[in-house]
């Protein structure tokens, strides 16, 4: 059995994904991670010279290799769900778990970090607001949602645990 989380950035999918994957003896996948390793570079550069276009045909490819894992925890970027048959694809591999946090927590989490490209622009406020807003819709499609508000990573592996 796999785990794939979803969810906005800085919902906690890295942080509590690999603490799930501790608690059960399961491996962790980090896709972020994994298609940084593949391309050879950081995923603000594939944004920057490539393009968000090029990053989520990445994200697809990575899912559709995905299917074969076994006893994994993977966190997945936060557009993925975004792409069309990308939903798919994670109930194929696993149980689907959205993450979700409050904007203002997002927020607190992601406006201290370098490395979101798509909050690149001139209000980031706005725009995860406007990512929210987007994909707020196809996150609630999971298998189960999780309110990650006012809860430790270990509390909320232990919620995810019981779902299974």
């Amino acid at each position: 059995m796999n785990i794939v989380l979803i969810g906005l950035m800085g919902a906690g999918k890295t942080t509590i994904g690999r603490k799930l994957a501790q608690r059960l003896g399961y491996h962790f996948l980090d896709m972020d991670d994994q298609i940084e390793q593949e391309a050879g570079c950081a995923i603000s550069d594939i944004f920057e010279y490539q393009g968000e276009t090029h990053f989520r045909a990445l994200e697809t490819k990575l899912l559709s290799r995905m299917r074969s894992l076994q006893n994994t925890v993977i966190s997945t970027g936060g557009g993925a769900i975004m792409t069309q048959g990308n939903l798919e694809l994670m109930r194929q591999i696993g149980t689907v778990i959205y993450l979700k946090a409050p904007k203002e927590v997002i927020l607190e989490r992601v406006l201290r970090s370098q490395h979101r490209p798509l909050l690149k622009v001139e209000n980031p406020t706005e725009k995860i607001t406007s990512l929210l807003d987007e994909r707020m819709p196809y996150y609630e499609q999971a298998d189960h949602i999780v309110d990650t508000q006012n809860l430790s990573p270990h509390r909320i592996a232990s919620q995810i645990i019981r779902y299974l």
